[in-house]
């Protein structure tokens, strides 16, 4: 058997370019798939199903951290204060949170044609020190949680120093694309999760 090992990035995945009419189409694509399944929170059918995810949630170890990514600050990640503006926590947050879950064969895609995809429901940052260039920093990702239809994560940011700058937190929906609607997760992928995890965790 392959043994599951934490991913530490020296540096961020490199991205493709696309096309701004075909970005602006998925990110389309991604609000309304994000407003059906926010608006059938709010529903008698859902809400029935909600009490189940909620007394059948997993936690998970949170011991170590499966995704640590390196990244440079930029000149142009700063404002007029001369310190990384809030907005770009949040795409570390993101690319860190793809990365993991790729790790268990999520967005593997990472677009609107993800048949397993994904949707953030939540996120949240708190700023405990400011980054100005120049820097690299370590963004850590790990689960927290695993419902039926997401998993919850947490975030922390530390400098080139190792100081803490950030922690965060998000919850993520599984989402088929293709077929436009919530996806479960199995057994297997849970058990997956555990395992990277808990092999995060002895290290």
């Amino acid at each position: 058997d392959t043994q599951l090992r934490p991913i530490h990035f020296d540096r961020f995945p490199a991205t493709s370019r696309s096309s701004t009419s075909s970005v602006r189409k998925s990110q389309r694509k991604e609000m309304l798939a994000f407003r059906r399944w926010f608006c059938g929170r709010s529903s008698g059918s859902f809400n029935s199903r909600h009490m189940a995810f909620s007394s059948t949630k997993t936690v998970l170890p949170q011991k170590g951290w499966p995704i640590q990514m390196k990244a440079d600050v930029q000149w142009g990640d700063q404002d007029a204060y001369m310190h990384v503006n809030n907005t770009q926590y949040f795409r570390w947050w993101e690319s860190s949170h793809i990365a993991y879950l790729q790790l268990f064969g999520m967005m593997m895609k990472g677009n609107a044609l993800d048949e397993k995809g994904a949707i953030i429901a939540r996120s949240e940052c708190s700023f405990l020190r400011a980054i100005t260039f120049p820097d690299t920093v370590t963004v850590c990702c790990r689960g927290t949680t695993l419902g039926n239809t997401s998993v919850s994560v947490e975030y922390l940011l530390k400098n080139g120093a190792g100081e803490d700058c950030a922690t965060g937190c998000a919850t993520i929906v599984l989402y088929d694309y293709i077929a436009d609607a919530k996806m479960s997760m199995s057994d297997e992928m849970k058990a997956k999760i555990v395992a990277i995890e808990e092999q995060a965790a002895s290290i």
